[in-house]
């Protein structure tokens, strides 16, 4: 086995306590990457027996993992970003003013130099609202049975890193982790992975989500993750898919205005925003 992390470690207590409801504790292999950069040190390691899976070899996936390179194309990407906005519009939770209104004062962010010419000591534009910034921590699972396409499991991506991109707009800052859940991996054990991947207040481009945040993610580096971790002990059907609670499933069908206010009335109090 290349993985060298100890799989015996208990749940950390951050973690959703309802999770350990729906694992079996006391059978759970418990796999937690420190973050993006180890979980890519390790699949450069591991091979998967499947090599075309969703289409593409192993090794041209991982280089398009490491590169970062986005899996999404401009246009695909937009056409549904647009749809996302154009639905949160719609329902009233997002506006389509894009610009910030800003006043005079005497320490802001711009020099208006006309103002500055005159000898106005406000001369500078400093924006007109004051934003509370709100925190909220997203768990993304990566565990889906067999008969989810990888179409869904894209189109759905996109409307979740949307989504993300219009929250964070509203000043509620996304820290996200990719949750992989697997009931009786090898006929007897559960097994928990988690990789975090964006802190609160990283910047979440477009390339480094949807090169990770993908179908690519279950198909091709959890399932050589299963391989190596257990070998010929692995089950016939690679275990059961988990689809545990307090998590985005991108395997199941997304409703981004209810992810959207969900996270927004969890976080936000009225009038506060």
């Amino acid at each position: 086995m290349i993985l060298d992390l100890k799989m015996n470690k208990p749940m950390m207590d951050i973690l959703p306590k309802k999770w350990k409801e729906e694992l079996n504790t006391d059978k759970l292999h418990n796999v937690m990457f420190r973050n993006l950069q180890h979980f890519k040190n390790y699949v450069s390691k591991v091979t998967q027996k499947e090599n075309m899976k969703c289409g593409v070899s192993y090794s041209e996936a991982l280089d398009d993992l490491l590169k970062e390179k986005s899996q999404y194309s401009a246009q695909e990407y937009e056409s549904i970003r647009n749809l996302v906005r154009q639905n949160l519009l719609k329902r009233g939770l997002i506006t389509s003013d894009v610009y910030e209104r800003y006043k005079y004062n005497y320490e802001g962010q711009v020099i208006d130099v006309s103002e500055l010419a005159t000898g106005n000591p406000e001369c500078v534009l400093t924006p007109a609202y004051e934003y509370k910034n709100h925190f909220y921590e997203l768990y993304i699972s990566i565990s889906y049975p067999w008969r989810v396409s990888d179409e869904t499991v894209r189109n759905n991506a996109i409307k979740l890193l949307a989504t993300i991109e219009e929250l964070e707009r509203q000043h509620i800052f996304i820290k996200v982790t990719l949750v992989f859940g697997d009931h009786h991996a090898n006929y007897k054990d559960d097994l928990l992975v988690t990789i975090p991947l964006f802190s609160y207040k990283d910047f979440k481009s477009i390339e480094t989500m949807s090169a990770v945040v993908n179908e690519r993610q279950l198909r091709k580096y959890m399932f050589a993750l299963l391989e190596d971790v257990y070998g010929n002990e692995l089950s016939s059907s690679y275990g059961i898919a988990l689809d545990m609670t307090t998590v985005i499933n991108i395997g199941n069908d997304l409703n981004e205005i209810d992810l959207f206010t969900s996270i927004v009335d969890q976080v936000v109090t009225p009038g506060t925003r």
